[in-house]
């Protein structure tokens, strides 16, 4: 995971407007000079995915937790060929300063492991008379420990004698982690946008440095390890705060980023239907559709048509695409929300 990257996200479940805070929002910081990529919780419905490929964006990289994985911490060591002789392996042992050694095959194909009882049987062999042994005719091709880049560093339990153990990811050797590995000091930054409630929140998020969050929901009991800027508003929708932000620090809100912040305003209002808009999402989407060049309208209508299509969703996940999870008095709450142009579409199942 980028550490020097900050990352921005939504809500597990995302919606429009999760997603669309999330690039409107990182394009922000990037503009003001900072380094900023966004991310999502999980895959993009029908309607966010109509308003990313209209406006010309892809699919933000899903992420499912922050936590510090064997990817973040690994070394890439060069393991020895399969073809090296005694010398070269005796060399590689002495320059890394590990027990145990990783073999490849084609540059990256990982093959075992040579073990230092391996290695010792080899060289008494050699001494022998028998000097032509290769890497490969002395690794282990089973009972070595590797390790997959996704785990998390947490779950790595090590033995400290062996020194480290070799990372690969379907077959190809990436590289190595040692056994007395760290966490890095610096954590990976994050804000959170269009949410707060813990059980919302990417998971592994105290393994993260959280150094803002906007949203326009109740507070939901957020704790941060530090003080962080918050900024919240009792408008319909998230990018509506953004949209604004953008005006106040004096930065030009791109064309295509325009068009995803009102798609978020159109989606969180349903098109200024809804009893949560504000005076203040209305006039925003104006401005916002102008910059844009569409049809406030004629736009909303389309946009809201690509969402209710539900002809295709199963039972469960019309119940789950908009599923927001809440904590009162000591229980998880979950709310679910579909929204689609006729009702029968839904209660005529």
């Amino acid at each position: 995971m980028l550490r020097d990257t900050i990352l921005v996200t939504g809500h597990k479940s995302p919606d429009t407007d999760s997603i669309c805070s999330a690039i409107s929002y990182a394009n922000l910081k990037n503009q003001m000079g900072f380094s900023a990529q966004p991310i999502c919780a999980g895959q993009a419905n029908k309607e966010t995915s109509f308003a990313l490929k209209y406006f010309g964006f892809e699919h933000p990289e899903i992420v499912t937790s922050f936590a510090v994985t064997v990817e973040d911490v690994l070394e890439t060591i060069p393991a020895v060929d399969a073809k090296a002789t005694l010398q070269d392996v005796l060399a590689w042992r002495k320059q890394y300063e590990m027990n145990r050694i990783p073999v490849v095959e084609n540059g990256t194909t990982y093959v075992g492991t040579i073990t230092a009882q391996r290695l010792i049987d080899a060289l008494e062999s050699a001494m022998g008379g028998n000097s032509g042994v290769t890497a490969g005719e002395i690794c282990t091709k089973t009972s070595c420990q590797v390790i997959s880049k996704e785990t998390k560093l947490r779950d790595f339990k090590a033995n400290s004698h062996i020194g480290g153990y070799p990372v690969v990811d379907n077959g190809t050797y990436l590289g190595i982690i040692r056994s007395n590995v760290e966490a890095p000091k610096q954590k990976t930054k994050v804000v959170l946008v269009d949410h707060n409630e813990k059980v919302q929140i990417i998971d592994d998020i105290e393994e993260a440095e959280l150094i803002e969050n906007i949203d326009h929901h109740r507070i939901g009991g957020l704790v941060t390890d530090n003080p962080i800027f918050i900024h919240y508003e009792t408008v319909g929708c998230t990018c509506t705060i953004l949209a604004n932000l953008y005006w106040q620090y004096g930065q030009e809100i791109p064309k295509n980023i325009a068009g995803l912040m009102l798609s978020a305003i159109i989606s969180d209002t349903v098109l200024f239907r809804s009893p949560t808009c504000t005076e203040k999402d209305k006039e925003t989407a104006k401005k916002l559709a102008t910059i844009a060049g569409v049809n406030l309208e004629e736009y909303g209508m389309e946009l809201l048509k690509a969402g209710s299509d539900v002809s295709d969703y199963s039972d469960e996940k019309i119940v789950r695409t908009d599923l927001k999870e809440f904590e009162a008095n000591g229980k998880i709450i979950s709310i679910g929300q579909i929204q689609v142009m006729d009702t029968t579409d839904i209660l005529g199942r």
